[in-house]
């Protein structure tokens, strides 16, 4: 199965997704005139609009419908509609977004979702509840808690999965023709931002990243940074699976590797730009490196992956990432709820954007052998032997 592909598969709506997502569209579009600055008439025109599909969706549809749920319906599809990163964020989740510290338990599954399509599974972590209950990678994820996905976020789909204790989630998956109900045990699965292996039996070191956060950083220059100088190990960057983090950490991350005074830029409404630097000596800047990249490979880790491809010529071995590298952020609404919006795209140095292409591997692999074994095998000839 092609997961680029199939994340772009739309499946049948059910009523209220055609109200919400008209309301939306609606909505959208006489927005878009008055930012464009086109007369006021045409707001209160569209506004009219809106309220006419409210109203007769309360008072000729077959059976009354609670007015807070379908406007919250109208919000969501307004803001999930605009791109993947974006999100609406009931007040219950937006305590939760806040929440996050980067150590909740999971079941080990990575997702990626697509407006108007089911949330796919990308990856699914080794010796996770997750492989142990039997999802695969491609399966489609219908329905959390009782919750149909396919009206929300990315982020909505993400924040339902986490938990703070073991307790399973409920997930509905669909594998084919076949529709699995299944109670999932949470587990923490990664307290620490990466994971380090030593270069042994003719292997190179493995540095893998699943966060990219203000501690990753610290850890690495106190843990792994002085071994790995001193030896001059060939080394693995494993950035599979990694989609959480920070802009700013991820710069840090790949200053490790690289100096540039030019480290892309991001770029925002009207032509914006904000100039980026990897200004430091880099600490591993003599290390031989490979990087790995899978479809869950998203965000600040396309910065890294993206950065040292273009910056130091370092091979990417794997699977083209998400297009995801954007920058966001949360605001609160009257009623407590919230928007993520998207409100800059990263580009390298060349210009290229990352947002929705993502990084092209110069070793790719096929969806089916995105196994350990391969990536070593196909690494093998592009660093120097042990």
């Amino acid at each position: 199965m092609d997961v680029r592909s199939a994340m772009k598969k739309v499946p049948r709506y059910r009523w209220f997704l055609w109200a919400a997502a008209l309301a939306a569209a609606l909505f959208f579009i006489t927005q878009m005139d008055f930012l464009r600055g086109k007369p006021g008439a045409q707001v209160s025109k569209g506004f009219e609009l809106l309220d006419s599909l409210m109203s007769h969706i309360r008072r000729d549809y077959l059976e009354e419908r609670d007015p807070l749920q379908t406007a919250e319906g109208t919000y969501r599809g307004l803001v999930n509609s605009l791109d993947p990163l974006s999100a609406y964020l009931s007040k219950d989740l937006v305590d939760r977004y806040r929440a996050l510290t980067g150590r909740e338990t999971g079941p080990g599954t990575v997702v990626l979702k697509r407006y108007a399509a089911f949330p796919q599974i990308v990856g699914v972590t080794p010796k996770s509840p997750a492989e142990a209950a039997g999802i695969r990678l491609g399966d489609l994820l219908s329905a959390v808690e009782g919750r149909g996905t396919l009206s929300m976020s990315l982020t909505e789909v993400k924040l339902l999965l986490a938990g703070t204790d073991e307790k399973p989630v409920r997930m509905r998956l669909l594998r084919g023709n076949e529709t699995l109900d299944l109670e999932v045990p949470r587990a923490l699965l990664a307290a620490e931002p990466f994971a380090f292996a030593a270069a042994a039996a003719g292997r190179p070191a493995v540095l893998a990243v699943r966060r990219i956060d203000a501690s990753l950083l610290a850890g690495l220059r106190k843990s792994v940074v002085p071994s790995l100088a001193s030896r001059k190990t060939p080394l693995v960057l494993d950035l599979r699976g990694c989609q959480d983090g920070e802009p700013g950490e991820a710069l840090k991350l790949a200053n490790l590797f690289v100096r540039a005074a030019d480290a892309g830029r991001f770029e925002g409404r009207d032509g914006a730009k904000e100039p980026l630097a990897c200004p430091d000596a880099p600490a591993l800047g003599a290390l031989p490196l490979v990087v790995w990249t899978d479809a869950g490979t998203a965000g600040p880790a396309e910065m890294v992956a993206g950065l040292l491809q273009e910056a130091r010529q370092v091979k990417v071995v794997g699977f083209a990432t998400s297009g995801l590298a954007g920058r966001t952020a949360l605001f609160a609404l009257k009623d407590d709820s919230g928007v993520i919006l998207t409100s800059g795209i990263y580009a390298l140095p060349s210009g290229r954007k990352l947002w929705d292409e993502g990084i092209k591997p110069d070793v790719p692999l096929p969806v089916d052998k995105l196994d350990d074994k391969t990536y070593f095998e196909k690494s093998a000839s592009l660093l120097p032997k042990l």
